[in-house]
């Protein structure tokens, strides 16, 4: 039983990630290395979960045809 994940939901993914990269610059700005590495990782993850999420999406549409 494979439910789609909701497309607000992708998108807000995305949003965090592009979010995320920038508190990370700032903080790499700022010399807060622990920070960056922070929310460099949390980008990374983001933009991971966002693409899996396309992905399983798109596998969902093309078994039910």
């Amino acid at each position: 039983m494979d439910k789609k994940i909701y497309p607000l939901i992708l998108l807000n993914l995305f949003i965090n990630s592009i979010v995320m990269g920038m508190f990370a610059y700032d903080k790499y700005r700022e010399n807060e290395i622990g920070y960056s590495i922070t929310f460099t990782i949390l980008c990374v993850f983001f933009v991971y979960f966002t693409i899996y999420g396309l992905m399983r999406n798109s596998k969902i549409d093309r078994t039910k045809q």
